[in-house]
């Protein structure tokens, strides 16, 4: 008998060195892939310390160096100080997004002293415990390598300082919400697509289905197009995957213990929640056209023939190993992925990034490497359908996770070495003095030396001309003064303004509640968005301008209204 073993593992051994190139550097990738059980320890700490290193370069960089949407930054900077003291988003103020991105930026705001430094802040905390959540959950749903690499996607996805589909090396805290939305879509996919492995698995329906209800409350108070798509794959996922009681009360216990608290700092205002919301789906709405959506799933329809060929690959590898199971589920996810990240790129002002399309190749992934980890590498026929799958699956993983991760690297490096500082204009305030805006080609109104000018213009007037009791208001996209003045802010305004994108002509907060108790209006002369989203927002505030402030001082850059 020893004698036939060593017969055939010589055999083995001499196939194997007889194999081509490609099939043994194969083999020795999944020696790394497969690696568990005992190594776990080690690859624990190796994710820890990629986790680590991620949220610590974020915290190092705080605000990063800005190339593009610098107004952005004062759009989280001026909400985020709304929320240091005491105003509420629906309840005291106008605003299509709900507390939880303006929560994060006012923690950060807290730890960071009030300087600009607090966005990298927020932003570093959420991503920790983004990547800390996506680990626990993922313990008895994936495989070890999936598992590590799903966690430091969601991770990167959140942490990256540059707007979804541009290029990373535009930094800019531009909307972060997105990244902060896909985070939690993808919470929702890990847990929801994938089926619980071990013996306690009851408990670990309790808990998947706590992680998922949790996640969609999250998103219903960050922006409510996330919450529908969240929703959209919860029902899906029970309709076709998994309708265990326990999972059914885990997704309600965990909506219900974020929901109430939430709804409670926010005095239960129901009201005013949905009074916000229609508003800015009505308003949304003026901008949306089904050609627009036509287009939409036209250029990007190369991401669903991807999916669907994934899905493909997945279900032969399926049958292959269980002949009588046909399991078209996996297809249909592939859809409703495409689906839900079109919607999701249509409805926010986002560029062309399919984050989902990533979730799902790591869920594919992680299902062959769990049917296949014990098998035999000498199977050549399942060697090339292993290879075949995970190499899809890292065509749509890495175009989201290799930029993010250089972003997060880049945006450090300009931090540390920001370059040309003598042909900068700084801002003079110092809770900004952090903070870079560099000029592009042609210079921007929201960024750069112009958006640079037009803040410190504003500021300057502000201390000649008010009191530091005085409340402001700035009729624009973001209003920076009361953050830079460090004043209380007006009750009242918008949390960002943009016509026919958050406003329109029949859906907008009155000219009371607009203005609020504002001492002080602060009218442009140069706006930072385009006249597309300014002129007709001024029109329709104008006459409410006029008839409650008077003009009492002016420059090149500012109009300054007091009250009468």
């Amino acid at each position: 008998m020893d004698a036939l073993k060593s017969s055939v593992a010589g055999a083995l051994l001499s196939d194997q060195k007889r194999a081509p190139f490609t099939h043994r550097a194969f083999d020795s990738f999944l020696g790394y892939w497969h690696e568990s059980g005992d190594r776990e320890i080690r690859r624990r700490t190796i994710f820890l310390i990629c986790l680590a290193t991620l949220c610590g370069a974020t915290v190092l960089t705080g605000a990063v160096p800005t190339r593009i949407y610098g107004h952005d930054i004062f759009f989280l900077l001026g909400n985020g100080w709304r929320i240091v003291n005491g105003l509420r988003p629906h309840v005291d103020f106008y605003s299509p997004w709900g507390p939880v991105t303006f929560l994060i930026t006012g923690l950060g705001l807290k730890l960071s002293h009030n300087t600009v430094n607090g966005v990298g802040y927020g932003t570093a905390i959420f991503g920790l415990v983004t990547g800390l959540w996506s680990y626990a959950l993922a313990k008895r749903r994936m495989e070890s390598s999936p598992r590590i690499i799903a966690s430091l996607f969601l991770t990167a996805l959140v942490l990256a300082p540059y707007p979804l589909g541009v290029s990373p090396v535009n930094s800019s805290h531009a909307m972060v919400y997105n990244r902060y939305g896909y985070a939690l879509l993808g919470l929702v996919m890990l847990e929801a697509f994938q089926l619980v492995r071990g013996v306690n698995w009851k408990w670990s329906e309790w808990g998947g289905g706590i992680s998922s209800g949790a996640a969609t409350a999250l998103a219903l108070f960050l922006k409510a197009s996330y919450f529908l798509v969240a929703i959209a794959l919860l029902t899906a996922s029970v309709v076709l995957w998994r309708r265990s009681r326990e999972r059914l009360l885990g997704l309600v216990l965990g909506f219900v213990l974020v929901a109430v608290p939430v709804m409670l700092y926010l005095s239960f205002d129901v009201s005013a929640i949905y009074r916000d919301l229609q508003m800015a789906a009505a308003a949304r709405s003026n901008h949306l056209f089904l050609d627009m959506l036509a287009w939409e799933f036209l250029i990007f329809s190369g991401y669903l023939l991807v999916l669907v060929v994934l899905a493909h690959l997945d279900s032969r590898d399926s049958r292959a190993s269980h002949p009588a199971r046909i399991d078209l589920r996996v297809l249909f996810l592939a859809v409703m992925t495409y689906v839900a990240d079109l919607v999701v790129r249509f409805t926010n002002a986002q560029g062309g990034a399919s984050p989902l399309a990533a979730v799902f190749a790591l869920i594919v992934m992680n299902q062959i490497t769990s049917r296949h980890r014990v098998l035999s590498p000498t199977a050549l026929t399942w060697r090339a359908s292993y290879a075949r799958v995970l190499s899809i699956g890292a065509l749509l993983l890495l175009p989201q996770l290799v930029p993010d991760v250089f972003g997060i690297a880049y945006g450090a490096f300009r931090k540390a070495r920001p370059g040309k500082l003598a042909s900068l204009v700084r801002f003079t305030e110092a809770p900004a003095s952090a903070l870079l805006l560099y000029d592009g080609q042609p210079p921007e109104r929201s960024n750069g030396s112009v958006y640079t000018t037009y803040v410190n213009e504003g500021v300057a007037l502000l201390r000649r001309v008010s009191a530091p009791h005085e409340t402001v208001l700035t009729m624009d996209m973001a209003d920076p003064f009361a953050y830079l003045l460090g004043r209380k802010p007006a009750s009242g305004g918008m949390a960002a303004a943009g016509f026919n994108y958050v406003i329109s002509d029949l859906h907008h907060p009155s000219d009371d509640a607009y203005f609020g108790n504002a001492d002080v209006v602060m009218v442009p002369k140069r706006p930072a968005i385009d006249d597309q989203f300014y002129a007709g927002f001024y029109k329709l505030y104008e006459p409410g301008l006029q008839a409650r402030y008077r003009l009492a001082a002016e420059t090149d850059w500012w109009l300054l209204y007091r009250r009468r």
